[in-house]
């Protein structure tokens, strides 16, 4: 079988890359936006590709489109009642997956700030990689990537549960002695101390 590799996403990241560098926008701004386009990238790569391009006639006229999972939690259940090595790294992996999206989805937009607003982002991010997962078996053919619901549901809580660090972190930085009480006031989606 004939795959192409992920590679090919750098070809875009290359270009935004240089016109994040080129903004001269301040460092935090720059090294923030810069992380986003390596955990797009990299989260592309790991959940889409490769891709096979040839070669998976075998594949299609044997294993079809099978495995799938629509129903919530069970995928989750069944793996938390059969730890095995392989299930633990699915987890955690599904888990880690969009992490880092809580830590510069709200720096970088501040509209993800409020943890409603976010949470339906990291959900429909998850489930954004899941529906291209399901195209591409559908246009190969076969199941070359699993569709599973909870492995969204799995991605929008990590990166739920690294936004709520932030917002603490955040909030102790902003309530710390020495800091100005006008920084509360100004950021409304902090709790009231």
């Amino acid at each position: 079988m004939t795959y192409v590799d992920g590679y090919v996403v750098l070809l875009p990241a290359i270009p935004v890359a240089v016109w994040i560098l080129r903004r001269r926008a301040d460092r935090r701004w720059t090294l923030l936006a810069l992380l986003a386009l390596a955990h797009a990238t990299a989260v592309v790569v790991l959940t889409l590709f490769p891709v096979p391009i040839a070669g998976q006639d075998f594949y299609r006229q044997t294993r079809g489109i099978s495995g799938d999972n629509v129903v919530p939690f069970a995928t989750i259940v069944w793996q938390l009642s059969n730890l095995t090595w392989n299930t633990i790294r699915q987890l955690s992996g599904n888990v880690l997956l969009l992490t880092p999206l809580g830590v510069y989805g709200p720096a970088l937009w501040p509209a993800l700030r409020d943890w409603r607003r976010f949470l339906v982002v990291a959900l429909a991010i998850g489930v954004a990689i899941e529906l291209a997962q399901f195209a591409g078996s559908l246009t190969e053919g076969f199941s070359y990537r699993i569709t599973d619901v909870d492995d969204a549901i799995m991605n929008a809580s990590g990166a739920t549960a690294a936004f709520a660090v932030w917002r603490w972190i955040e909030g102790r930085r902003l309530l710390a002695p020495g800091t100005s009480g006008g920084a509360v006031e100004s950021t409304p989606w902090l709790p009231r101390p």
